[in-house]
């Protein structure tokens, strides 16, 4: 396995014959081959490595659950000209059905602020995110999710709700939790994503 380095006179892609190279870490320029693939990530690792992938999200411990028929709202919304690639994730010890909505109004509520997912960054997201907003529209329902975990005592712990998608730019986005086990449950939300 030998590794070709390459020191070109010129980079512009006017010749006849061209071998696809990359820059490595070193920045040295690698010639392609079966010992040296060309490197590629998802859309998401590379967002990460650039620093514009984020999360933020909020847990009710075991100590003081999430009461039961009890809803648990994240709002979230991004600034001018950001559509971020979301995942959201959500969990509840006991059973509890998930909501999206896009378009709601909200007021107050706790802030919430995104980590940057990338350590070493120091890029900031453009979005707003509160917890447990007072809702006054839920704006349009864009999906429903059963978490079946148990109920009261017979509680086993609960599935984990998943949604991918692709947001609007200055749109609010509701993410509610209700908890529908008869008793109070552990339970919590996680959005993750790039801008």
């Amino acid at each position: 396995m030998t590794r070709i380095v390459v020191k070109r006179e010129s980079l512009g892609i006017n010749t006849k014959h061209t071998s696809p190279s990359y820059l490595d870490g070193d920045n040295e320029q690698v010639l392609v081959s079966a010992d040296y693939a060309l490197p590629t990530t998802s859309s998401l690792g590379a967002n990460l490595m650039e620093g514009n992938s984020y999360t933020l999200g909020y847990t009710y411990p075991f100590s003081a659950g999430l009461a039961n028929n009890a809803n648990f709202d994240i709002a979230i919304a991004f600034g001018a000209g950001i559509e971020p690639k979301l995942s959201v994730e959500g969990l509840c010890v006991g059973n509890a059905l998930g909501y999206m909505y896009e378009g709601a109004t909200v007021t107050g509520g706790t802030a919430l602020t995104p980590i940057n997912l990338n350590r070493q960054s120091t890029n900031t997201s453009n979005s707003a995110a509160l917890l447990n907003p007072t809702v006054s529209s839920t704006g349009t329902l864009l999906g429903t999710y059963i978490l079946i975990g148990g109920s009261k005592k017979k509680a086993s712990g609960g599935d984990i709700l998943s949604a991918n998608l692709i947001l609007k730019p200055l749109t609010t986005y509701l993410l509610r939790m209700t908890n529908v086990s008869g008793s109070a449950q552990a339970a919590q939300i996680d959005v993750t994503w790039y801008e």
